[in-house]
């Protein structure tokens, strides 16, 4: 096993929402185990997988985390990662696709929208539960 990793936290935004998930998986782990290197503003799967490539990171033990918004790109980002034999997670696409198959309804793709713009949650807290 390696005793560090690369994880990559991928954005077409500013990147705030998947590193805030990126980090907070890499705290269950020992300090220097993960380093993490956030993209944002991301256009292309080419434009991802050439900076990898660039960082030299392709080589070692790496995976990479998203939330792209645009279909195309999440599938091409998909395909080009497994060519590479580097591990990734959709964390938005597929959070999306099961809402969207729900609703029956597709989602709006569009850019800039932020937690903020989306449904309010109602909170529960069980720590009293039995």
């Amino acid at each position: 096993m390696a005793e560090s990793i690369v994880v990559y936290a991928v954005s077409d935004m500013t990147g705030e929402t998947v590193e805030r998930i990126v980090r907070a998986a890499s705290a269950q782990f020992a300090a220097g185990h993960v380093c993490i290197k956030v993209l944002c503003n991301a256009s292309s799967a080419e434009q991802i997988v050439g900076f990898i490539r660039q960082q030299g990171d392709d080589n070692g033990p790496c995976a990479v985390f998203h939330t792209i918004l645009a279909k195309r790109t999440r599938e091409d980002l998909r395909n080009a990662l497994q060519t590479l034999r580097i591990p990734s997670i959709d964390l938005l696409g597929s959070t999306a696709h099961v809402m969207a198959g729900l609703l029956g309804e597709e989602p709006q793709e569009t850019p800039g929208l932020t937690i903020d713009d989306g449904a309010e949650p109602e909170t529960f807290d069980l720590s009293g539960e039995a």
